[in-house]
């Protein structure tokens, strides 16, 4: 039996599916599992629910949020023989945020527990039908005539297809981990932010000409507005991790998982076929892409 926690998240339906379609005996942990995969058995409830709902099980995933592992590991049920756990990448950055601490600490409490298992940090998961980050990069192309690009678009970034993450995470469950263990996942190699967005306006046949937004000030100003509580339209900590760059050896992910992740040319055409909404472009306004 594997128990998957978060299970109604986009992340954890993909994982439950692929379990399912392999044949396996699956069980849904959510907080609403009624409308989940009928071929599964479904439990209503969390992580401080997992001494019932792990019971009887080898493995348990979790797709939730890391700040839920300490109560997860608490609460397993003593048959549980591996867990795989979802980190984020999120908790290599310098910039101070408190849902990066999470991660780290998530991440010490599962090395401390001397659990059979993985926790997996994924780069910036792009594709599913939650996700809002090239959301927000598509909408900007399609409703602005001009396409910023804080910091010149230069640090680098490494996404990861999300079909790409559940298939690491699929892999993940079928192994016979000697103890806990941590490895990153991501895209196959990073490239510039400003070369992601050009990859983005390919994508959708449209043309932005775009604008060089110095970090220093913007963030100044971010700052300030905070300060005397005006409205932002983003937090001064999203633009400082635009210093930043992201650049993960995906050695370990395909030697210990063997996944090998799509090019983001292809991840990010088939995450629009998924999407639908972003299919047709306008008219291509004209202007060279920097």
């Amino acid at each position: 039996m594997i128990v998957v926690f978060g299970a109604s998240s986009d992340l954890g339906r993909r994982v439950a599916g692929s379990l399912l379609d392999a044949g396996k005996s699956v069980r849904l942990v959510a907080q609403n599992p009624w409308a989940l995969d009928l071929r599964a058995e479904r439990f209503k409830g969390g992580a401080e629910q997992a001494a019932s709902a792990t019971q009887g099980a080898q493995v348990v995933i979790s797709c939730a949020h890391a700040r839920h592992t300490q109560t997860l590991l608490d609460n397993l049920a003593p048959e549980v023989g591996r867990i795989v756990l979802t980190g984020s990448a999120w908790c290599n950055s310098m910039v101070p945020d408190p849902r990066a601490d999470e991660v780290r600490a998530a991440e010490a409490v599962f090395l401390r527990s001397g659990r059979k298992g993985v926790m997996l940090h994924p780069t910036m998961i792009y594709g599913g039908s939650h996700e809002n980050n090239l959301r927000r990069v598509f909408e900007t192309i399609r409703r602005s005539p001009i396409v910023p690009l804080p910091g010149g678009g230069k640090h680098r970034v490494q996404p990861i297809h999300i079909d790409d993450m559940t298939a690491s995470i699929f892999a993940a469950s079928g192994r016979d981990w000697s103890g806990p263990a941590v490895i990153h996942v991501a895209g196959p190699r990073p490239f510039p932010w400003r070369a992601m967005v050009a990859e983005c306006m390919d994508a959708i046949g449209t043309r932005r000409p775009t604008l060089h937004v110095p970090l220093a000030p913007a963030i100044a100003a971010l700052k300030f507005a905070n300060r005397i509580r005006l409205p932002i339209p983003i937090e001064p900590g999203i633009l400082e991790r635009f210093r930043e760059s992201v650049n993960v050896s995906i050695e370990t992910m395909q030697a210990e998982l063997g996944v090998t992740p799509r090019e983001f040319s292809v991840g990010i055409r088939q995450a629009l076929a998924g999407w639908g909404s972003f299919q047709q472009s306008g008219q291509a306004a004209k202007g060279p892409v920097t």
